[in-house]
């Protein structure tokens, strides 16, 4: 009797002594995996918020665009004469174009009373870095905008009445040429707020207008010949300090319309397509676009990107179109002709 209590009691002490080992395994076990768990929630938060955060960044923390804040100044515009602004820009190998209702920005005015003394404020976004080149200081841009009037479907007019010798007027327009000043990640131009280059324009398409007077018994294409002929620009690139580079893209932009071409500099040096030191990019543009047909006094540029270059990465240069039967030429990387 005295056998089978004691076994009772060895058995009693080993069920309770087991019960306190899984339960003190449980604690510890619960707590691993609430902490498990815990942790895992936490760092999927984590992310999500850096990713959140990082949306416009590298893995290091840096942004990946330069912003170009290009500043309109709407009292030499005129609002109520025009529907859309067309706005293009070239900065580090690449182009952009962004398009501005005026008919909004007139309504919000007029619903909230505001004077047109504050800008009209618009950003470019541009990558930082690309396959030909990243963005450094004191690399050229342009930035131009154009006024644009819609058709009577309320669209932008696909083709603008071409102007004929009679005409006075040349489609409103800015230009400017900036450098990338203290920082990579954003910079500021304002257009319109003279009308300097526009006057310019103006004049020379006046004077070509006399040209054309004078001259309607010649074959002349200035002004008031079909707008379906093609106009050619050539942009050429000094390399006389940079013929080991590689690749480097150029453009050209002229009436709001642009096209970038990538050039292989060794490929162009070893078909000797370089006199005189200077590789030529050919563009030929279709004479009617958007903005109308491109005509004398038309500001045009000429810009070249390639990280290889010894000092600026990008330069832009522009000249105004003169004659139509010509090819006119710019001179990138050199302030002056070549």
């Amino acid at each position: 009797m005295l056998v089978i209590m004691s076994q009772l009691k060895l058995s009693s002490f080993l069920i309770l002594f087991s019960m306190i080992v899984l339960f003190s395994i449980g604690m510890i076990t619960g707590e691993n995996i609430k902490s498990v768990f815990g942790q895992t929630y936490k760092d999927e938060t984590n992310n999500q918020m850096q990713k959140s955060k990082n949306k416009n960044n590298n893995d290091d923390g840096k942004e990946l665009t330069t912003v170009i804040k290009v500043k309109i100044i709407k009292q030499n515009i005129d609002l109520a004469n025009y529907d859309h602004l067309k706005i293009v820009g070239y900065l580090n190998g690449e182009g952009q174009t962004k398009y501005i209702d005026l008919k909004e920005i007139k309504g919000e005015e007029e619903k909230s009373k505001n004077s047109t003394i504050n800008p009209l404020t618009v950003n470019l976004n541009f990558n930082k870095s690309n396959d030909i080149s990243s963005t450094m200081i004191d690399d050229e841009y342009y930035i131009c905008a154009y006024v644009l009037d819609d058709d009577n479907d309320g669209n932008i007019k696909e083709n603008p009445t071409f102007l004929s010798p009679s005409s006075t007027t040349l489609p409103l327009y800015d230009c400017d040429e900036g450098n990338i000043g203290l920082s990579t990640s954003k910079d500021t131009v304002t257009l319109f707020s003279t009308m300097k280059k526009y006057g310019e324009s103006k004049a020379t398409y006046t004077s070509s207008k006399t040209f054309y007077s004078t001259n309607q018994q010649k074959n002349v294409k200035n002004i008031s010949s079909d707008p379906d002929e093609e106009v050619k620009i050539t942009i050429n690139v000094p390399i006389s300090d940079a013929k080991d580079i590689h690749d480097m893209n150029v453009v050209s932009m002229v009436k709001g319309e642009y096209q970038i071409k990538t050039i292989d500099v060794q490929k162009e040096l070893k078909n000797g397509n370089n006199k005189n030191d200077k590789i030529p990019v050919p563009f030929t543009f279709e004479r009617q676009t958007e903005v109308g047909p491109i005509q004398p006094g038309d500001l045009f540029f000429g810009c070249v990107t390639s990280d290889e270059f010894p000092d600026q990465n990008s330069d832009c240069e522009k000249r105004m179109l003169k004659d139509l039967d010509v090819i006119n030429t710019v001179c990138a990387r050199k302030d002056s002709s070549c």
